[in-house]
């Protein structure tokens, strides 16, 4: 899947490291086979397999197990990466500037290609540095960039931002406008959110909020309040 790519990457680092045509071509060789991960997250394997081959290279570690190294980061990897970017980076990036959008921002798309770009940009040159210099420590990527915290931040912020939407989306305005007590609106149902996370934090049963939140609800709409 990916392994043209790895090859094509570690390439020119081969060529200087292995000056014998044989076995350039046999180090190349190693790289074509099966390798598959988050995309991103690459960047680290990548950064570790070119140290263990420099290692390999100079004497320092002759029987070093690049292809060891790499499907044991892979899956790991892939798992992680597919979690964080795909699952709470880009969704938050992509929420916040929906929002931003509904308000009439015209330039809340280029918002999003920055905050998404420099956040995954920044992580696959940090941590292809970071997998040069540790040789493939993992421990170490996920101390250094917290993926499993973060994540959990980036999704309540999502959710708090979409609820807030989806809130003041009965007074929006045909042309993305949202009509003057929209603000409020949207405020209180961001509130109302965190008051539903701290309930479910504290212990809280899923379902009877459910249903009290759908009698509030039923009982708004026969008020004529909402």
């Amino acid at each position: 899947m990916q392994s043209l790519g790895f090859a094509y990457a570690i390439e020119p680092v081969l060529k200087k490291l292995y000056p014998d045509r044989t076995e350039y071509e046999d180090r190349l060789r190693l790289h074509m086979e099966y390798f598959n991960t988050q995309p991103y997250l690459a960047s680290f394997i990548l950064g570790a397999v070119v140290r263990l081959e420099q290692d390999r290279a100079t004497g320092g570690h002759a029987a070093s197990d690049v292809q060891g190294l790499k499907d044991s980061l892979m899956a790991p990897l892939g798992a992680l990466g597919d979690s964080f970017f795909w699952g709470s980076l880009k969704p938050v990036t992509a929420i916040v500037a929906a929002a931003l959008l509904l308000t009439g921002s015209w330039w809340a798309p280029i918002l999003y290609l920055v905050l998404y770009n420099i956040w995954h940009l920044g992580i696959r040159t940090g941590s292809f540095f970071r997998g040069y210099r540790t040789g493939g420590d993992a421990v170490d990527l996920l101390a250094r960039y917290r993926f499993t915290s973060r994540a959990r931040a980036f999704k309540v912020v999502s959710l708090i931002v979409l609820g807030g939407m989806i809130g003041a989306m009965p007074v929006w305005r045909t042309e993305f406008r949202p009509a003057a007590h929209a603000q409020a609106l949207s405020i209180a149902g961001m509130a109302f959110t965190l008051v539903i996370i701290a309930s479910l934090q504290g212990g809280n049963s899923p379902i009877k909020l459910m249903l009290g939140l759908a009698a509030l609800c039923l009982a708004l709409a026969y008020a004529g309040v909402i």
